[in-house]
């Protein structure tokens, strides 16, 4: 449940609380605050806010002498009242420009984007591959391996490539399979995977009888693979995998055994990104918030790239509920934006 709005001091006070504990991972005082904020009241007046702040479950004291410390929902507060983030604003466009820039393939451009996004933030990074159902298809090659097995091959937009076997009832002619090449290419080149597979069943309808059951096949096959499981059709690409050692604390040391295992978990980590944007992008969960009972003590930043309203992929940010979330927020943006552009160009897409 969201903790009710704050009134102005409180919410000094809990900034000051959060900015200081992400700055160093000390308990914060009530001494501090009256300093830093420069405050025309005590610091016994803090400590009574920050009794109240305690009491509403935003702060928490780990001792009775020391400081306070943000709890998950005092972080959450925070994201959502007290962070300002200017979203517009590129974050390092050169640096990210430039190693982007120069990636051979998709498959390398994702890998160069983990590493950066990682680099500028200190944390994890996870990419997630173009989702091959929103792809369109750039050319479709059928290569005879014998009269009764056909190589298919589609080439996305985004580069990606795929490659099935397909079995034949009967014999086809090596000059029957580079016909159905053309017929196909003809009929389903442009289109996304999700429509391919009509345009190609519907030249099959009035297609000779000599190719009619190898473009069949083909339809068949490429519907399937544009309605595969997520496993099958989509990647996470990880950058920083060490930061979660060098930056582990005391509450998450103990769990890094687990998190890495759940690092090798694709469709895991796949569903926690989709649950982290189902209804803001940029996103943040936080904690508890998380699907992962291993994440508890982590945060998750996450924001799509892509086309409008249909995105191609995710990037995020894994972490310490410690961390900076305006930074976080602003490079994993940014750093998207700068994705898109470098797809473009990549794959030849005009830019909307």
């Amino acid at each position: 449940m969201a903790a009710e709005q704050l009134d102005q001091r409180k919410e000094e006070i809990l900034r000051a609380i959060v900015r200081d504990f992400i700055l160093d991972g000390q308990p914060v005082g009530s001494r501090r605050v009256v300093d830093e904020l420069a405050l025309q009241v005590s610091a016994a007046t803090v400590r009574s806010e920050m009794a109240e702040l305690e009491h509403a479950g935003l702060i928490s004291q780990p001792h009775t002498s020391a400081g306070r410390i943000p709890t998950d929902a005092g972080y959450r507060y925070y994201v959502d009242h007290l962070t300002r983030v200017d979203l517009a604003r590129p974050t390092h466009p050169d640096t990210v420009g430039q190693v982007l820039e120069h990636a051979t393939d998709v498959e390398d451009l994702l890998r160069r984007t983990s590493t950066v996004l990682s680099r500028l933030t200190r944390l994890t990074a996870l990419v997630t591959a173009p989702r091959l159902d929103r792809s369109k298809l750039r050319h479709i090659e059928l290569v005879s391996l014998s009269p009764h097995a056909i190589l298919l091959v589609f080439i996305a937009d985004t580069g990606r490539v795929e490659k099935r076997i397909l079995d034949m009832d009967g014999a086809i002619a090596d000059d029957d399979v580079q016909r159905a090449r053309y017929v196909v290419n003809d009929a389903a080149a442009g289109l996304r995977l999700t429509d391919a597979h009509d345009a190609i069943g519907g030249v099959a309808l009035a297609a000779p009888a000599s190719i009619k059951p190898l473009l069949e096949r083909v339809a068949t096959t490429i519907r399937a693979g544009a309605t595969a499981t997520v496993a099958d059709v989509d990647r996470v690409f990880v950058g920083g995998a060490a930061q979660l050692a060098l930056r582990a604390t005391d509450e998450t040391v103990d769990r890094l055994g687990n998190v890495y295992d759940l690092l090798e978990e694709q469709v895991v980590l796949l569903g926690m990104l989709r649950e982290t944007l189902k209804h803001d992008d940029p996103a943040v969960r936080i904690g508890s918030e998380l699907p992962v009972d291993e994440l508890s003590p982590f945060a998750v930043v996450a924001s799509t790239y892509g086309g409008t309203g249909e995105p191609e992929g995710t990037l995020g940010l894994l972490g310490p509920t410690r961390m900076d979330y305006g930074q976080a927020m602003a490079t994993v943006r940014a750093v998207a934006t700068s994705l898109e552009r470098a797809l473009a160009a990549l794959t030849g897409a005009s830019e909307s």
